[in-house]
């Protein structure tokens, strides 16, 4: 585990993940966006699907891959890796690390991310699991259940948290360097080199950009609504 970590520590992981079927979305786009991050320097991906981390994985053997599983399921808002067996399909496929919705919100199964985490580390204690969070509570919760890493992914995408902060939640990645052990990442909202640069300042030790590098879309669509916004472009 503390290779992986020495790997990603102070680096910049870029999460390559499909938004929609109108743009990239396939695992030979993901491979193709990995590729280009690679080249631009990055140390790893965060990648969607067994499917998608194993085919990166054939081509990239020495990078890091942060695996995920979005799995949507009725009566439930958990869709990050929302269980075990999710988990360990991740592995199977190549990922190095497996991160999963560790939010104070049950899963379909009627478990806490935190109890997931316990349930796969009693399973394989080697596993590298990363708990997307989105407060300090659960942080603390994931880390004591034997979360490796603790990531900011989810500040700001839950109900509690929506009206939080609009950039990167710098605060959260104080508190949890502060008072916890586990590895901090900081993820979510990073828009400019800037803000990347004070994750670090605040502590992150390690950080993953998705949609400023990867959705051309989104990126198009921030200089439109800003342009508008100017009346630059009525």
């Amino acid at each position: 585990m503390q290779n992986v970590l020495d790997l990603i520590r102070h680096r910049l992981i870029v999460s390559c993940q499909g938004y929609d079927e109108k743009t990239f979305h396939t695992a030979e786009d993901m491979l193709l966006m990995a590729n280009a991050a690679d080249l631009g320097g990055c140390v790893g991906f965060r990648l969607n699907s067994p499917e998608h981390v194993a085919l990166v994985r054939k081509h990239f053997p020495d990078r890091c891959i942060i695996g995920i599983w979005k799995r949507e399921s009725e009566g439930s808002d958990v869709y990050i890796t929302p269980d075990v067996d999710s988990i360990f399909a991740l592995k199977e496929a190549g990922a190095d690390i497996i991160a999963l919705d560790a939010t104070d919100r049950k899963n379909y199964l009627g478990d806490y991310g935190w109890e997931t985490i316990k349930k796969a580390k009693e399973i394989d204690p080697s596993l590298i699991l990363m708990a997307d969070i989105s407060t300090f509570e659960e942080a603390k919760k994931a880390a004591e259940a034997g979360a490796d890493i603790v990531s900011t992914t989810m500040s700001g995408y839950t109900a509690y948290t929506e009206d939080k902060c609009k950039g990167p939640d710098f605060d959260l990645i104080r508190e949890c360097k502060d008072k916890l052990s586990a590895f901090v990442i900081c993820e979510g909202r990073i828009w400019s080199r800037e803000d990347a640069q004070k994750c670090y300042e605040c502590g992150a030790d390690a950080i993953v950009v998705g949609t400023a590098i990867t959705n051309p879309k989104l990126i198009t669509k921030r200089y439109v609504d800003y342009l508008k916004e100017k009346h630059i472009w009525e």
